[in-house]
């Protein structure tokens, strides 16, 4: 079976996707990565194959929102907050600049590549059309805080138009979005009880990739005995002004180890001279750093909050933007987390949200019961059982007209 997974380029959104393309490739399968090529060198880096295809633009690059913005025709980017701001983004500039652009280059690379299946990153659009363009199953997986739930309203008239742009049909229920399998790496409980997820959504456990260069640094074994405060608000939003300078003034004088993964192209020797118990880098493994921490501060992207809550570990968020204030929402439901507002990104309010959380170990309780239920779902091996019984099944029968509905999924 060949696996051609499409993602917006970046670091964050191809991370979700590796464990099941890692999985795939050691049960025998070929995999090949697509997206804007400047994601060229992080599939490198995960050692797997490489298309480039469409713009060439990066999530990490602090500019990138005018530059779809110039490449969707000249928009004007609106006064939006939230998950407001998030809508408009995806139908505007994911579907409407960067999916429309890439479209083309993933209907040629599928079909030149021979592909059997397409796995698209869920806020990545053009993998699903242009598997439908070439009748094609196609799989999304939720990479995002609320992307479990099913959100197909708010992009049918996009995609609509993504989908005539290749001669395809109406589709005004939005039924493509997640006809076959959508692939949840956090369990249903995250999402709340009023939660309302696709039919073929389909929960797994969250599985960190396995990537070269990742290991812990010799200086971690030196931690003193004490608790461990991790800090690390992402690869796109660490450069918000005084976000790592609030962490570092407000618990630089308390009694814990404060590490701090200040940005991968910024200089940590902007925050001056620390005491010994103060670690700044500008790149840490987090995923393998967590289980030695006691408290993660963090912005609320759901890659972090994946992590933190594998390893048990309660939270601070510092929600900024994107998706990350619904995780903020759902981490302070689970009572695994303390939230901070816009208006408390100050020194003395992450100070006394660090102390909250440390001295009530019912937030460690809480982070460890969900860490139970996250290790109880199937892993990623199920997964690859789910796409191969998905291929199987419409291998066995003619494949169905590009845009048709009504296909059975696998279960």
């Amino acid at each position: 079976m060949r696996v051609l997974f499409t993602f917006l380029p970046g670091t964050g959104s191809l991370r979700p996707l590796l464990p099941l393309a890692q999985s795939l490739r050691a049960l025998g399968h070929e995999v090949a990565l697509c997206s804007a090529p400047a994601s060229g060198p992080a599939a490198d880096r995960a050692q797997l194959p490489f298309f480039a295809a469409g713009l060439d633009w990066d999530t990490s690059d602090p500019h990138y929102i005018e530059f779809l913005c110039a490449a969707a025709g000249g928009l004007t980017f609106p006064p939006l907050n939230g998950m407001a701001r998030l809508a408009w983004v995806t139908n505007e500039l994911f579907i409407g600049a960067a999916a429309a652009r890439m479209l083309p280059d993933v209907v040629r690379i599928a079909r030149d590549w021979s592909a059997d299946l397409i796995v698209r990153q869920s806020l990545e659009y053009s993998g699903c059309v242009a598997a439908e363009r070439l009748g094609l199953p196609h799989a999304s997986i939720a990479d995002a805080a609320h992307s479990a739930l099913d959100r197909r309203h708010e992009v049918t008239a996009s995609l609509g138009r993504l989908r005539s742009s290749v001669g395809l049909p109406a589709d005004p229920d939005g039924e493509m979005v997640y006809r076959y399998l959508h692939l949840c790496f956090a369990p249903p409980r995250f999402d709340g009880p009023e939660a309302v997820f696709p039919p073929t959504a389909r929960f797994l456990r969250h599985t960190n990739p396995t990537l070269a260069g990742e290991e812990l640094p010799s200086w971690v074994d030196e931690l003193e005995a004490r608790p461990t405060v991790l800090a690390s608000m992402g690869t796109v939003f660490h450069r918000t002004p005084g976000l790592y300078e609030a962490v570092v003034d407000g618990l630089r004088d308390e009694p814990v180890n404060v590490v701090v993964a200040a940005g991968f192209d910024l200089d940590p020797g902007r925050f001056g001279p620390q005491p010994p118990d103060v670690r700044l880098e500008p790149y840490l493994p987090l995923a393998s750093l967590l289980p030695r921490c006691d408290l993660f501060i963090t912005h609320g992207g759901f890659n972090s909050v994946k992590e933190s809550l594998t390893a048990g570990v309660p939270m601070v968020l510092v929600p900024i933007s994107a998706d990350q204030p619904y995780s903020a929402e759902r981490c302070a439901a689970l009572g695994v987390g303390v939230t901070l507002a816009p208006e408390e990104r100050t020194a003395s309010d992450v100070r006394r949200a660090a102390r909250a959380v440390l001295a009530d170990p019912a937030y460690t309780q809480r982070a460890k019961e969900m860490q139970q239920e996250m290790a109880a779902l199937p892993g990623p091996e199920h997964a690859v059982a789910l796409l191969e019984a998905l291929h199987c099944n419409l291998s066995r029968r003619s494949r169905p007209q590009s845009g048709s509905a009504g296909i059975e999924t696998a279960s």
